[in-house]
């Protein structure tokens, strides 16, 4: 026969077993949106409050125009984080311009110590329209879905004639210039010259 003793023993026991599962629950799931919810990102940190300053008119590489690959050598808003965390896939890309345009998403590698570049992979064609409303106070911030490949350390560069996805407030080598435009798997190239505006150009892994 079961005695009283035992059964509170066991009504004890089984307390305590039910606070060890909930707590263990509950600790799962807060740490689910670190890696769940949290987008792992590199590039610029873009947000409405980001101008594309002194961006109007789209700037060239060369004069006459001719298609160049841009490296993003600082990140801005985010600095340090220019370089891809991590291998994996790059689902998104954002972007602030001044106006419209277009660039040839690329990826590549870069020796800044050395002055040197190249591209490891072309993603696709991006189409951008710039602001709605260039007296606004804030900024649009476009969103382009993209399936590219990305391995750790890699940064993220484009290839356009011009461009007016840029901030130019400060000096330094925000970017790597290479003319004429890098092609894939090439071997690396020492930069044609530095450019001081930050590359508005921000990643999101899938």
């Amino acid at each position: 026969m079961t005695n009283t003793k035992t059964i509170k023993t066991n009504r004890r026991l089984g307390r305590r077993l039910i606070l060890v599962l909930a707590f263990g629950v509950a600790a799962a799931f807060m740490a689910a949106p670190a890696s769940g919810f949290a987008a792992t990102t590199f590039g610029a940190k873009l947000n409405k409050t980001i101008q594309p300053s002194n961006s109007q008119p789209a700037q060239p590489c060369t004069m006459p125009a001719k298609s160049c690959t841009r490296i993003e050598m600082d990140a801005y808003n985010d600095a340090g984080h220019e370089r891809a965390p991590k291998d994996g896939v790059i689902k998104k890309v954002k972007l602030i311009a001044g106006g419209p345009g277009h660039f040839k998403l690329q990826i590549a590698e870069a020796k800044p110590g050395k002055d040197k570049g190249r591209v490891v992979r072309n993603g696709p064609r991006i189409d951008y329209n710039g602001q709605s409303n260039p007296n606004s106070i804030t900024y649009d911030v476009e969103s382009f879905p993209v399936h590219v490949p990305v391995d750790k350390g890699e940064y993220l560069a484009i290839s356009a004639k011009k461009t007016s996805m840029l901030r130019c407030s400060s000096g330094g080598p925000n970017q790597f210039l290479f003319t004429p435009a890098l092609s894939p798997g090439g071997p690396f190239q020492t930069l044609s010259y530095t450019d001081g505006c930050w590359l508005l150009l921000e990643a999101v892994y899938q």
